[in-house]
């Protein structure tokens, strides 16, 4: 058997220790089960430590652990997805919201429907081949339900704000929250009003018209329905909907490109911190707060590799230097010599070569 030990279930990161742990406790129960029976049984072992094989072993056969093992397992490795994807740097306010609804709704559903892990043990008296201790299936019940009762509290109250206000409003960035059908004619319109309302200075600054945003949205929804939203003839990005319409509709589209700008946790916020910690370095400290921040976006915003173009910036490089960057430097110690009219990697010079 393929050993997988038991792993801590504490520290900060807590909640991807207490998946590990339980997965490998799951996987390798047999293995363990069997180390525990040997232990209890050996003879060179000293009597507490045979004493705790026995109590573990216990506690590892009993059907009712056992299932609220599996139960916890399906519950965070729900949990660790939305994590995960919260964490994502491309995700927006309105993607993590829908995520945490289908997270809820899944979560919830574990009370009526058990989850992949627990139907493996919930109606069978073993486990991997061994062989488990019954135990009261109302208290499995009583457990499994105030502990999915809890956390969708918990939850709910953590994130209550983000079905009101600002918040709600913001779900207009994601197509995913725009009906199929231009059904409703003033769809998006209270909820632009309030962004308005919310982001006015903001926009102000940046020499956005904020009165003529509603109109623009009008103009912004019928393009798009009448260009084939609903039939998905074009790519539904905000990318393909500046190109398309910018021209029509910029100040709208520059109320989007504010929204879209705001991460949806602080996970962003820390990712820049530990980058300003690698590039801010003792050996770095002096560097000025406009160097910092442009080495900072050359870190985090970079454009894919696929489409990007080095030319202009080894240009800037060679030019834009108080000092020269002597292109023509010969090496004065290179292994090749220089005496027969070569550069220091043992190649001609065009001028020679003529």
């Amino acid at each position: 058997m393929k050993a997988l030990m038991p792993t801590r279930v504490g520290g900060t990161r807590w909640l991807p220790h207490l998946f590990k742990a339980l997965d490998h406790f799951l996987r390798g129960y047999a293995g363990i089960v069997r180390h525990l029976e040997k232990s209890q049984e050996a003879t060179n072992i000293n009597f507490v430590l045979r004493a705790k094989a026995k109590g573990f072993l216990k506690i590892g056969k009993d059907g009712g652990v056992l299932r609220f093992c599996c139960l916890l397992h399906d519950t965070i490795f729900q949990l660790s997805n939305l994590s995960k994807s919260l964490q994502r740097s491309v995700s927006t306010l309105a993607e993590a919201q829908s995520c945490l609804s289908s997270t809820q709704a899944v979560i919830e559903k574990y009370k009526s429907r058990p989850g992949p892990k627990l139907r493996a043990v919930l109606y069978t008296d073993s486990y991997e081949g061994v062989l488990l201790k019954l135990t009261d299936a109302d208290q499995h019940d009583k457990a499994k339900n105030e502990l999915i009762d809890s956390l969708c509290r918990c939850i709910t109250v953590r994130f209550s704000d983000v079905n009101s206000g600002v918040l709600q409003a913001m779900r207009l960035t994601s197509f995913q929250c725009w009906p199929e059908a231009d059904t409703s004619s003033d769809f998006g319109d209270e909820e632009v009003n309030k962004l308005i309302s919310h982001f006015r200075p903001l926009l102000l600054s940046a020499g956005v018209d904020v009165e003529l945003i509603p109109d623009q949205w009008t103009i912004l929804k019928t393009e798009l329905y009448a260009a084939g939203f609903s039939q998905g003839t074009f790519e539904k990005t905000w990318p393909t909907v500046n190109r398309m319409l910018r021209h029509r509709c910029p100040d709208v589209l520059d109320l989007f490109d504010a929204l879209l700008t705001i991460p949806a946790t602080t996970a962003d916020c820390e990712r820049g911190f530990s980058v300003m910690k690698q590039v801010k370095s003792d050996w770095r400290s002096r560097l000025k707060g406009e160097t910092l921040s442009d080495l900072l976006k050359t870190q985090l915003c970079p454009p894919d590799i696929k489409d990007f173009d080095p030319t202009k910036a080894i240009d800037i490089w060679h030019a834009d230097s108080v000092r020269s960057r002597s292109p023509d430097f010969v090496r004065k110690h290179g292994t090749k010599g220089t005496e027969g009219g070569s550069d220091s990697d043992g190649t001609t010079s065009e001028e020679e070569e003529l």
